[in-house]
């Protein structure tokens, strides 16, 4: 499973990450998702389970000055290096948000609620992810995890 010992500055984060979420998940709904419909409701549940998924692993862990300062796995905003056994390649992608136009152009992004975004959430360094397309199955190996927000005035504050 998940490494069960982290770094002050990667719990501070994901703590930092599930309340941005909260904030994000209520502005999508209230621009995007205001009539109760069945899409509106498996919005809301998709990030009730996220947001439950990540809170329950920061109680499961121990903060120590030793910690992993590595994501533990991929969430919103990470971007996940994959191989793709059938093109025998290297990929990027951006985990993002729907309906977001705020990311970097040089790397593709995935949003979180797609078939690719959702079969990587969760993913650890190593695993491997099959993704059912309208095409047909994507395989691809989880190679690496990166946090562009690492830099963020949250982080840097609390490490000061």
């Amino acid at each position: 499973m998940y490494n069960n010992l982290l770094s002050r500055e990667m719990y501070d984060y994901l703590s930092w990450h599930v309340s941005e979420m909260e904030k994000e998940k209520d502005i999508l709904l209230n621009a995007h998702y205001i009539e109760e419909t069945k899409e509106s409701i498996n919005f809301q549940e998709f990030f009730r389970d996220y947001l439950e998924r990540i809170n329950n692993y920061l109680d499961s862990v121990r903060v120590d000055k030793n910690g992993s300062n590595v994501c533990p796995f991929v969430i919103i905003n990470s971007i996940v290096e994959v191989y793709d056994s059938e093109e025998e390649e290297k990929c990027q992608y951006r985990i993002v948000l729907p309906f977001s136009k705020q990311y970097d152009t040089s790397i593709d992004c995935a949003s979180c609620l797609s078939p690719l975004g959702k079969s990587l959430l969760f993913k650890n360094v190593n695993d491997n992810v099959s993704v059912q397309i309208p095409t047909g199955v994507l395989h691809y190996k989880v190679l690496d995890i990166t946090l562009p927000d690492l830099n963020s005035p949250m982080l840097s504050d609390s490490t000061a």
